[in-house]
């Protein structure tokens, strides 16, 4: 069984895919405009929003869309985990993720880890980095 996270945007989800590609180091693909679902359907100025993307690389997929109209409820209620096994690796990533967006908490050194922190990054997903230590 494989776990992937769909995220909803409000009409930057084009834009927020290219980043996470970027950041981790994967490719977008699969990428369909609401125009290429439902034509029939598509609100005027709402055409080039993405219907359907995808960023995979060797270790994560994360698919998403931007909403159609009506159906943006923002990013609550979950958030996006991703573990280092190397303390600066994740310091790394978390710099980068929370760029131009929000640390609620910074990395440091927690109870069950060398290095814990969250943010929202700057399309306002919340994510999580965490350094691994071992088996849990």
């Amino acid at each position: 069984m494989k776990h992937t996270p769909y995220l909803l945007f409000d009409g930057d989800c084009a834009d927020a895919l290219a980043f996470y590609a970027r950041l981790l180091g994967g490719r977008v693909t699969h990428v369909m405009r609401f125009t290429d679902l439902a034509p029939d359907q598509v609100v005027a100025g709402d055409e080039m929003k993405l219907g359907h993307g995808r960023v995979t690389g060797g270790k994560f997929d994360i698919m998403a869309s931007d909403a159609w109209p009506g159906r943006y409820h923002g990013h609550e209620g979950f958030s996006m985990m991703t573990g280092f096994d190397d303390r600066d690796e994740a310091l790394a990533f978390f710099r980068a993720v929370s760029e131009g967006g929000e640390i609620l908490m910074d990395v440091t050194e927690t109870s069950f880890s060398t290095g814990f922190g969250t943010c929202r990054d700057r399309f306002g997903v919340p994510w999580m980095v965490n350094v691994n230590q071992g088996p849990a």
